[in-house]
This record gives C-alpha cells, sequence and structure tokens, in this order.
C-alpha cells in the first residue's frame, strides 16, 4: 500500500512539474533547468525497476533474486515493473485529461463541398437505369 501511494505521488508531483513547465513555457524560449514532459514520463518508467546500470550492482541482482524490499512489497522485477506500468498509466492519464481540459474547444468550419447536386437530387429518368459514368456495372457481358 505504501508503494503504490509513493508511487502515485511521484507520478503525480512529476505531471504537475511537467504542466507548469509547459504552461510557463513560450513558443520560443526552452528552458534547459526544467524536464520536458517525455523526461518526467520516462523518470517515472524506470522509478521502481531501474535502468540497465543501476541493475548491475551485487546488492540489486540478489535483491531481484530474493526479492528484498519495502514492508509488504517485494522487489523481484516483475512486481517493480508491475509498479512502474501502473504509474505510467495514471501519468498517460492525467496527461490525457490535461491536454483535454486546459484549453477551449477549436471549431473550425466544414470545407465547401466541390459537388452542387446528389444521387438523391437526380431526375426520376435515370432511377431505372445505371448513374452515367458510374464504375460500378454488375451487368453480366454478353456471349460471343
Amino acid at each position: 500500500m505504501g508503494i503504490k501511494l509513493k508511487g502515485l505521488l511521484i507520478s503525480v508531483l512529476a505531471i504537475t512539474a511537467s504542466s507548469v513547465a509547459i504552461s510557463e513555457a513560450k513558443a520560443q524560449e526552452v528552458s534547459v533547468d526544467q524536464p520536458t514532459v517525455l523526461e518526467n514520463l520516462d523518470n517515472i518508467l524506470f522509478n521502481h525497476s531501474g535502468d540497465y546500470y543501476t541493475n548491475r550492482g551485487l546488492f540489486r541482482q540478489l535483491d531481484n533474486i530474493a526479492g528484498f524490499g519495502w514492508i509488504g512489497s517485494a522487489n523481484f522485477p516483475e512486481l517493480e515493473n508491475d509498479r512502474d506500468a501502473e504509474a505510467l498509466e495514471e501519468a498517460y492519464a492525467e496527461l490525457l485529461f490535461l491536454q483535454t481540459q486546459n484549453t477551449a474547444t477549436i471549431r473550425v468550419p466544414d470545407l465547401r463541398s466541390p459537388y452542387n447536386t446528389s444521387v438523391q437530387l437526380l431526375p426520376l429518368s435515370q432511377v431505372g437505369s445505371r448513374v452515367v459514368g458510374s464504375e460500378l456495372n454488375f451487368e453480366p457481358l454478353p456471349r460471343r
């Protein structure tokens, strides 16, 4: 329970920091100090499991085999990846929520149609025959 809350807290803090960085960023300026959204998502993804280089140590290898960890949560690699995936899913859902709620809905007019009529408005004289220029011809070919 403690690890889930810890992972949730870390993901919420990372998303909050990234959303603040995005809202304060200007079109021409790129801030070097603030991590980007992708960097925050990358940090969330490797929060519990770590990257390849941190997992090569002797203690870390023993930890992967024996599953030592916090009280109530083992550190087996599968469980670490599962906790990272849950945190990433929560962060992704929060980013989608922020993306849809921060700006007003943009509405644009439909493009004008180049056609001035439709098949339904054709004269009744052509009801029994096929439409001139139609490529859908299901009539059998005459025998020779």
